[in-house]
């Protein structure tokens, strides 16, 4: 995989923490759990915007994730919380968001070989994020 790609997911990757958090965040009636979401989403946003040189660098201009999958995101979760829209539950469904990034994050980093220490550096930064996120999402299980 070329580091151009590796790029690319990794702001996929990102960005689909937003996607997650923006399709859920109207349907949390917890204050404090909101402030936590909101925080991560904060963080997510943060990350985006710093990587945008990144993505100049490697000539990355359609970075953002499709539309479609993006509904297709939004869509899953609506029906989701049709059956429960508890705080646990959206707890428990952000944390399998953030499990499938972390899989494919720990994927990314195991088999990248290149020399980018500044890119190694930004999976394991992505990495410890989302890490942290799941430890705060596990309090409201």
């Amino acid at each position: 995989m070329s580091e151009r790609e590796i790029v690319l997911k990794l702001y996929h990757n990102v960005e689909m923490g937003v996607v997650g958090i923006e399709s859920i965040e109207e349907k949390i009636d917890s204050k404090k759990f909101y402030q936590v979401i909101m925080a991560q989403k904060e963080e997510y946003q943060r990350v985006m915007k710093s990587m945008a040189n990144l993505c100049d660098q490697y000539d990355i201009l359609n970075k953002e994730i499709s539309p479609v999958a993006k509904r297709g995101s939004e869509v899953m979760a609506n029906m989701k919380l049709m059956k429960d829209s508890s705080v646990s539950h959206i707890a428990k469904m952000m944390m399998e968001g953030t499990n499938k990034g972390l899989i494919e994050l720990e994927t990314l980093q195991n088999h990248y070989d290149g020399k980018n220490q500044e890119l190694k550096d930004l999976i394991s930064k992505i990495i410890v994020m989302e890490q942290k996120n799941n430890e705060e999402l596990k309090l409201y299980l």
